[in-house]
């Protein structure tokens, strides 16, 4: 038996060892206010399998604050020529997200080519983040909804006006188990002095006494149906 007692202390040392390190990890994670940065490239021609083009680059300084610098490439007319048309399409962005610890993915996103028209090129671009801080998603939304025909200047499709948020995933509520555990030992306290009052009904209070006598007679009316029977010619 002694020879299984060293064994077994320092396997129960590395996990405990493990367990706190993987906690520290997660935890420097959380609280590290890391940065990103994303390459934008979009597709501007309304076909099937679309060439991505550049359109700019975003730098996160702080996820917490959400505080980014944007550089985005002016349009040339063409590309404005085919925002325009693709008023009756879908514009696509592609976003590859480079992490601090040079960790790289890509989403795509897109969004009806008239709302991008409509709003002047003010668009809104949100990262959300999971628990760790990482990127989960990008999604590509514009500040005008629903398109209503309106026409824009050609002064207004220069260049892209965007907004970015940085989406946090929320921690489920904790709960209070201590608050819990203390009220059932006060209702229990409460009830071995006589304070509390059972308010049940007869059935609910002694429901574990007459269901097995009801299950009884019923099986025993089954197993003997003659006897049944002729009780009941009897009378």
């Amino acid at each position: 038996m002694k020879k299984y007692t060293t064994p077994v202390f320092l396997g129960l040392l590395v996990f405990l060892e493990a367990t706190y390190f993987g906690a520290s990890y997660l935890q420097s994670e959380v609280d590290y206010d890391g940065q990103l940065s994303i390459e934008l490239t979009h597709a501007l021609d309304n076909v099937a399998d679309p060439v991505f083009t550049s359109r700019g680059s975003v730098d996160i300084k702080s996820l917490r604050t959400g505080f980014a610098d944007i550089d985005q490439e002016d349009l040339s007319p063409e590309d404005a020529a085919k925002i325009a048309a693709l008023k009756n399409g879908i514009y696509r962005l592609r976003a590859e997200v480079s992490s601090g610890a040079g960790k790289k993915k890509t989403f795509l996103t897109f969004v009806d080519g008239c709302s991008l028209y409509e709003s002047a090129l003010s668009d809104i671009l949100t990262v959300s983040l999971d628990h760790a801080g990482h990127p989960v998603a990008i999604s590509m939304s514009t500040t005008k909804g629903v398109c209503d025909g309106s026409e824009i200047s050609k002064k207004d499709l220069q260049s892209f006006n965007t907004t970015v948020l940085i989406s946090h995933m929320e921690q489920a509520p904790i709960p209070d188990t201590s608050a819990y555990i203390q009220k059932l030992e006060r209702e229990k306290e409460a009830r071995e002095r006589g304070e509390t009052k059972d308010t049940r009904s007869f059935f609910a209070k002694y429901w574990m006494y007459i269901v097995p006598v009801v299950i009884f007679v019923l099986i025993s009316s089954a197993a003997n149906p003659e006897a049944a029977a002729g009780n009941g010619g009897g009378r």
